[in-house]
């Protein structure tokens, strides 16, 4: 769903979400990410981003996050993580 318009990245205030433009094969998309990150030790969980979203590529109701890890890494979360981060029967 996500058209790469930055909007989510301009509206963050802990400037935590990272975005590389890509052109997209599709005929009615023009552009997709190449690249979609979240650094979740930055992120102040506002919700900002959800709701600059003009496509609703964005969601913090899910409910499937994990607090603790060994690692800084376990919280750079990419869009493969965030596409498969739903619950099982729920899909936007």
């Amino acid at each position: 769903k996500c058209v790469a318009c930055q909007m989510c990245s301009t509206y963050c205030p802990a400037d935590c979400i990272s975005i590389v433009s890509g052109e997209d094969d599709r005929a009615a998309v023009e552009k997709a990410p190449e690249s979609f990150d979240i650094n979740l030790l930055r992120c102040v969980y506002c919700g900002f981003c959800v709701e600059a979203c003009p496509c609703d590529a964005i969601r913090m109701d899910t409910g499937i996050f994990e607090l603790a890890a060994d690692n800084r890494e376990a919280f750079k979360v990419d869009i493969d993580f965030l596409l498969n981060n739903t619950t099982d029967g729920v899909r936007r």
